[in-house]
């Protein structure tokens, strides 16, 4: 396996750089100096919304658990979406560049639209009630995801697919 630097394109000169995956701020442009966003970063902050919703999603299994004593529908589909939440956090954490990583972007994606369906949506289907502060989370959450998506279309530098060849090393 060959261990290749990632490469970003600037978002104002178009120019081509290896950020330094190590800085917590910005990747500056060595061409012209522009800030261009940290998307391992802003990855990790998402996967770190996910920690945050796992260690909630067991908190509500144990205290739904220790409340009724037995294994539920509901509870099973909390359980499912904690392993769901801890799959996404392991692939963000375990990519080298998260933002290229369609597994890890399709399970973001996954996550927080299954979690807006079952605190939004479903409550208000099903018992009609509006769930305002989990609108105003999710809200707040999807604006981030579609920003971070942006942001990923802009800097991302598109490479042809390698074609294998019959060469003998």
């Amino acid at each position: 396996m060959t261990d290749i630097n990632p490469t970003i394109r600037c978002k104002k000169c178009g120019n081509t750089f290896e950020p330094d995956m190590n800085t917590k701020g910005a990747w500056l442009c060595p061409s012209c100096q522009t800030k261009n966003s940290n998307l391992k970063r802003h990855y990790r902050s998402v996967a770190n919304l996910c920690i945050l919703g796992l260690i909630i999603t067991v908190i509500a299994v144990s205290f739904w658990f220790s409340k009724t004593g037995q294994l539920t529908l509901g509870m099973l589909l909390l359980v499912a979406h904690g392993v769901l939440l801890l799959v996404t956090i392991v692939f963000v954490y375990k990519s080298k560049t998260p933002w290229s990583d369609s597994a890890a972007k399709t399970l973001i994606w996954t996550v927080f639209s299954l979690a807006f369906l079952a605190n939004v949506v479903v409550p208000f289907v099903f018992a009609g009630r509006l769930n305002i502060p989990a609108i105003i989370v999710y809200t707040i959450i999807f604006s981030y995801l579609f920003w971070l998506n942006s942001q990923t279309r802009k800097c991302t530098t598109f490479e042809p697919p390698q074609v294998p060849t019959n060469e003998k090393l």
